[in-house]
């Protein structure tokens, strides 16, 4: 099983946190939670190996620290796309028996359970689909397919029920396995505030706490709390 881990384009990512982080914070933040991400993965000891699907400047730096493989999809490429296309990579060079896709802001992941999820999957035979949600069960935030691209990719944020219904449509019955780590990414101001609470130790944690983001979203805390 190769995991793919996508990482849109910096300038691009967590617009949602533009009301509250600049436009380099949320660079600088995104290249954090990708390293969580990556080195959670590379400690896993059921993975075969680490795609990088970007082609944003900085993912050549990440792919060497971490040892992994890099694919730049094509420039018009959406998200679902490119991650077929990526896929497809894994077969024709490595011929991957399964992809394990993983999003670059799920910075609370760890081997363990990484490895757990893998074991189980992996357990139900091939062809096989298995979709981690979000804490909402609105969002895929991990999707194992095996044989790769045995169904189609329909990321677009509210992904949960749509690949369901596409496992269903290729006769497929899904597992579905919530997962505490898994469950978290990182949208909103909320989100971080729950990021810092739980692994006050993480990488992005770490990151917060230096540039003094933590400390901000503290101050708007004991604002509210004294209004």
């Amino acid at each position: 099983m190769w995991a793919v881990v996508p990482l849109k384009r910096l300038e691009q990512a967590k617009v949602r946190l533009a009301n509250v982080l600049s436009a380099e914070e949320r660079r600088s933040l995104m290249l954090a939670m990708a390293r969580d991400v990556l080195t959670a993965l590379s400690r896993a000891s059921e993975l075969r190996g680490i795609l990088l699907v970007s082609r944003t400047a900085e993912a050549d730096a990440l792919a060497q620290s971490f040892n992994t493989e890099r694919f730049a999809e094509s420039p018009s490429a959406n998200l679902s796309e490119s991650l077929a296309q990526a896929s497809d990579y894994l077969i024709g060079q490595f011929q991957a028996p399964g992809v394990m896709i993983v999003p670059a802001d799920v910075p609370l992941i760890t081997p363990d359970e990484i490895d757990s999820i893998l074991r189980q999957h992996q357990a139900s035979g091939s062809p096989a689909v298995t979709v981690v949600p979000d804490n909402d069960n609105i969002g895929t935030n991990c999707l194992m397919c095996s044989p790769p691209n045995c169904i189609d990719y329909l990321f677009d944020g509210k992904s949960f029920k749509p690949h369901l219904e596409a496992a269903a449509a290729q006769g497929l019955t899904p597992t579905i396995m919530p997962s505490a780590g898994f469950g978290l990414d990182i949208d909103t101001p909320s989100d971080l505030k729950t990021l810092l609470h739980r692994d006050p130790a993480s990488q992005t944690a770490a990151y917060l706490a230096k540039s003094g983001i933590a400390a901000r979203l503290a101050d708007t805390d004991n604002s509210l709390t004294s209004s």
